[in-house]
């Protein structure tokens, strides 16, 4: 149930945030949330239920649909793979599992950019906003990911084993 009540005030969060920071850019609490479950699903399962989750934002932001859902994806992946490589835990494998879910994402979205606009000025221009983006987001997320597995250990809900 805390799990649950967790992912809803991201939710609310994400919106608060977005309307608080103004011409910034928010911190990615979507995909903060993908990655409370990297530890307990494989990687296939993370990208499919990152691209659930990324449609959900699209349906919910009102942004071109599987954008965001193509972009989550790419970030589950790549953090899923530099996730297998670390070794240890705490706040140094958060940020960095973080900014791979990030440059994942921004890769992704970049590329879509590309293909859709057909020029670099769009790719250009989202440089900065993945930038700071990025920077809010590893600032928040290394704190939040904290909390998340606090909420997981607690209840032992989702638990790897029961997947």
């Amino acid at each position: 149930m805390r799990l649950l009540l967790f992912y809803l005030v991201l939710l609310v969060a994400q919106g608060f945030l977005s309307a608080v920071l103004g011409p910034w850019p928010a911190p990615d609490l979507f995909l903060i949330g993908v990655l409370t479950l990297l530890r307990r699903l494989s990687p296939w399962q993370l990208v499919a239920v990152a691209y659930g989750v990324g449609l959900f934002q699209d349906l919910v932001g009102h942004g071109e649909l599987g954008l965001h859902a193509f972009g989550l994806a790419g970030g589950a992946l790549l953090a899923a793979l530099v996730r297998a490589q670390l070794s240890q835990q705490g706040v140094f494998e958060r940020s960095v599992v973080i900014l791979a879910a990030e440059v994942g994402k921004w890769l992704a979205v970049g590329g879509l950019l590309l293909w859709l606009s057909t020029t670099p000025e769009a790719l250009l221009r989202s440089l900065p906003v993945a930038a700071l983006e990025t920077v809010f987001t590893v600032l928040v997320g290394v704190w939040l990911l904290s909390v998340a597995e606090r909420f997981v250990k607690r209840r032992s809900v989702m638990r790897k084993e029961l997947l």
